[in-house]
C-alpha cells in the first residue's frame, strides 16, 4: 500500500471527492496500471483513478481516448462506481481547454466519468 494519507488527501481535497470515510480503509495503488503510462488507484472498491503525466497538448485526444476507453472498461468490469482521469501537467491552465474538448468528444464519457487537470505539485507525495 502506498502513502494512504496522501492518497486520501489527494482524492478528497485535490479531486473534491466526497467519498465516505470507510472507502479509504482499502486503497490499491499501482504504478503504470494496465499499460497506460502513469498510476492507477482504486479506492474502497468504488473509485478508479488513472493519474497520467502529459507533456503538452499535441496528442491529448489520443491520450484521453485511450485512458477513457480502458478506464471505463475496467470500471464497469470490476463493478466500480466512478472513474476519474487525472492529467498531470507542468502548466495545467494551458491544457484545460484542449483536454476538456477532447474529453467531451471522446465518446467514452458518461455520468460516472470525470476529468481533472492538476499540476505536478499536486501529485508529488503520492
Amino acid at each position: 500500500m502506498k502513502a494512504c494519507p496522501e492518497i486520501k488527501r489527494f482524492v478528497q481535497e485535490t479531486l473534491g471527492c466526497s467519498c465516505p470515510e470507510e472507502v479509504f480503509d482499502h486503497i490499491d495503488y499501482q504504478e503504470e496500471g494496465d499499460g497506460i503510462t502513469g498510476r492507477k488507484v482504486i479506492v474502497g472498491g468504488r473509485l478508479l483513478i488513472y493519474i497520467i503525466t502529459v507533456n503538452g497538448k499535441s496528442n491529448i485526444q489520443e491520450v484521453i481516448d485511450l485512458a477513457l476507453e480502458r478506464g471505463v472498461l475496467e470500471r464497469d468490469g470490476k463493478g466500480l462506481n466512478r472513474f476519474r482521469l487525472v492529467l498531470v501537467a507542468s502548466q495545467p491552465d494551458e491544457l484545460r481547454s484542449s483536454a476538456g474538448h477532447a474529453f467531451e468528444s471522446s465518446g467514452y464519457t458518461d455520468e460516472k466519468t470525470y476529468l481533472h487537470i492538476v499540476n505536478e505539485g499536486d501529485v508529488e507525495s503520492i
